[in-house]
């Protein structure tokens, strides 16, 4: 791979004492509120359909096209419709040729207003660049993903990207759930992996995963994931607590409670940070990522805090 294109890049090597020895960050960003992806040697190999056959130069591909997705917070289709395109492009390579002026990982053209041939042929800017693209198509999500990325691209073989789209999704499975923010704590690490993994999935009220969830079963699940035991429902993970003031700083896996009723708060989600939030919002949604500055926000609790306290004061 040339100078240029490995430049900023290549992902950050981050080696974090709280985990075992054998297992490496691969991370999109090396800077606070980043993403990072879990990759170990089972990671391609750990999803249904059997091993995903992918060199080291095109896991490192595709676990930065999956973490850039995951830091503009768009939805896991935009990655699997970006890694299908890649995958017909350039196989996962960021490649320094190709047709007519053609360069990098999703054989962008200069010539066509992609960018200058050094921009193109860094794989975060190509990457950024797809993104920024498809983001303007127009339902772009309930399209075919041949329509989807052929609005962008605009291939004299459109149909070929749905060969890939089954690939594609099975590497979104495997690293959507070790794809999380650069925070301190494994087992805050984990719940937002858990949490992350779910997005997309539909609100049933009264479920638990894996194939639906209500907004604290979600919670449950995720704290559940990370070895935090929580209670069930939210008005009790409410009460359970610890209480974090108003005007603190919320960190990446506090949760936020919103809507007090009677018994309690009727709605919770999970912190991500910068005012964001995973939550499953309710009936006829999907579990997603939105603010949590809202008129109806109660509060907040840090169950990672291991500790329990009275309810905590909404004043």
């Amino acid at each position: 791979m040339k100078a240029a294109a490995a430049g900023g890049a290549l992902l950050l090597l981050f080696i974090l004492a709280f985990l075992a020895a054998a297992t490496s960050l691969l991370s999109t960003s090396g800077t606070p509120g980043g993403v990072a992806c879990e990759v170990t040697s089972t990671t391609m190999s750990s999803t249904a359909g059997g091993p995903i056959a992918l060199d080291s130069e095109q896991q490192a591909n595709a676990t930065l096209i999956v973490g850039i997705a995951m830091e503009r917070n768009l939805p896991a289709r935009a990655a699997v419709i970006a890694l299908a395109t890649a995958l017909q492009e350039s196989k996962l390579r960021n490649l320094p040729y190709g047709h007519l002026d053609s360069l990098g990982l999703f054989q962008q053209r200069p010539s066509q207003g992609w960018g200058t041939a050094e921009q193109v042929l860094d794989p975060r800017y190509a990457t950024s660049t797809f993104y920024d693209r498809l983001v303007k198509v127009r339902r772009w999500e309930q399209l075919p993903l041949t329509r989807s990325a052929q609005a962008v691209q605009h291939s004299g073989y459109p149909d070929a990207y749905a060969q890939w789209e089954p690939m594609a999704q099975r590497i979104v499975d495997a690293l959507a759930g070790t794809c999380v923010l650069l925070i301190p704590g494994e087992q805050i690490a984990a719940a937002l992996a858990y949490a992350h993994a779910q997005l997309g999935k539909p609100y049933l009220w009264g479920a638990e995963g894996p194939a639906a969830f209500d907004c604290s079963g979600l919670t449950m699940r995720a704290y559940q994931a990370a070895g935090i035991t929580i209670p069930r429902v939210a008005a009790d993970q409410w009460r359970h607590g610890p209480a974090i003031a108003f005007g603190r700083e919320q960190q990446p896996g506090d949760l936020a409670f919103f809507r007090m009723e009677a018994d309690g708060p009727g709605h919770v989600g999970i912190v991500l940070g910068n005012g964001q939030m995973i939550h499953a919002p309710h009936k006829n949604a999907v579990v997603t990522i939105s603010s949590y500055q809202r008129a109806d926000l109660i509060g907040f609790t840090r169950p990672a805090a291991h500790a329990s306290t009275g309810p905590p004061d909404p004043r």
